[in-house]
């Protein structure tokens, strides 16, 4: 019984670390390969439609960072945007732009429909095929004798 619960425990952490696996990365804005390692390493670790989300996040810290120093009639830098960055974890990214969470929110569901829609399925997930070549199309029994009723509902024989 103490192995069963010993087991059951250490895979409830290993479970826990896994999930917690995204939710604990960091953007590292101390220099460009250091920022282009971390977001690979988020890409890896987010579902298609949170890297999604926090792509677009990122675009959009940029443009609000060009259009600020644009107003102050100064350029926006890379050195800036990776300072703004640094440190920053998945949800303090795609909240920067606007704290009330709602864009990301939005954005989210969009590509979580999108990427449901184009995942591809497994040959086995429907019962019966979308497609099936017009010679299939027999009724059952069929040995090519004439059928009554209407025939010209049925494909031509190949």
């Amino acid at each position: 019984m103490p192995k069963l619960i010993v087991t059951v425990l250490a895979v409830a952490l290993a479970g826990a670390a896994n999930a917690a696996g995204w939710r604990s990365l960091r953007v590292d804005g101390s220099s460009e390969a250091g920022f282009t390692k971390s977001v690979a390493e988020f890409e890896q670790k987010l579902s298609p439609a949170r890297h999604h989300v926090f792509v677009l996040a990122l675009h959009d810290i940029w443009n609000e960072g060009t259009k600020t120093a644009e107003a102050n009639q100064r350029e926006y830098t890379a050195d800036e945007y990776l300072r703004q960055l640094d440190g920053l974890g998945y949800q303090e990214v795609v909240t920067y732009t606007d704290p009330t969470g709602d864009t990301a929110q939005a954005r989210y569901r969009d590509a979580s429909r999108y990427y449901a829609l184009t995942a591809p399925r497994p040959a086995s997930s429907t019962p019966y095929p979308l497609y099936r070549p017009p010679h299939e199309y027999r009724p059952v029994g069929y040995a090519g004798e004439q059928l009554h009723g209407s025939p010209d509902l049925l494909p031509p024989r190949p």
